[in-house]
């Protein structure tokens, strides 16, 4: 049985102890994964990976970045976000059962040649994306980030017929 080759490996094979950097770009349409087929991911990704190897253990720190194309959920007003985001993870050899229960923990054979971080990579870049992307610049939102800049007080006379309506609803159910 054949298994694809990863996107992001770490060769490992006669890897010395300290640490060690790698640097990597790709694309989201690379991982083959319809998660990251969201048109907004298509800038280049990069990775970097810092593995540092002791006698007993590889601890991998994996930083995503990356720029994306989103809309803002209030105004559909195109925005372009930089995105980043970090995970760590320990490698251990042999057959411990020292972090079984925890997820950031995996048992690594002691012949193996390279450690796979595509998945790992493609869940960190999934966890940087926001659940809500709001725009700060656009003044059609203005109203909605009244209360966070502090200025609720607006010159009467210069609202309209809908800011009116929205200033009563607001105040009806506040």
């Amino acid at each position: 049985m054949s298994r694809d080759k990863g996107i992001i490996t770490l060769r490992i094979a006669g890897l010395s102890e300290g640490v060690h950097e790698y640097a990597f770009s790709c694309r989201a349409a690379d991982f083959k994964n319809p998660e990251l087929g969201d048109p907004c991911f298509c800038n280049d990704i990069h990775v970097s990976a810092v593995a540092s190897k002791t006698e007993s253990e590889i601890t991998v720190d994996i930083e995503t970045g990356t720029v994306v194309d989103l809309s803002c959920d209030i105004c559909l007003e195109p925005l372009e976000k930089e995105l980043s985001g970090s995970y760590r993870i320990f490698f251990v050899f042999g057959g411990s059962d020292a972090g079984e229960e925890d997820e950031n923990y995996r048992i690594l054979d002691r012949n193996a040649s390279e450690i796979d971080l595509t998945e790992d990579v493609r869940e960190t870049l999934l966890l940087s994306k926001p659940i809500k992307t709001v725009c700060t610049g656009n003044p059609q939102c203005a109203v909605y980030h009244e209360d966070e800049n502090g200025t609720d007080e607006k010159p009467k006379e210069s609202m309209s017929r809908w800011r009116e309506s929205l200033e009563q609803l607001k105040n009806k159910y506040h």
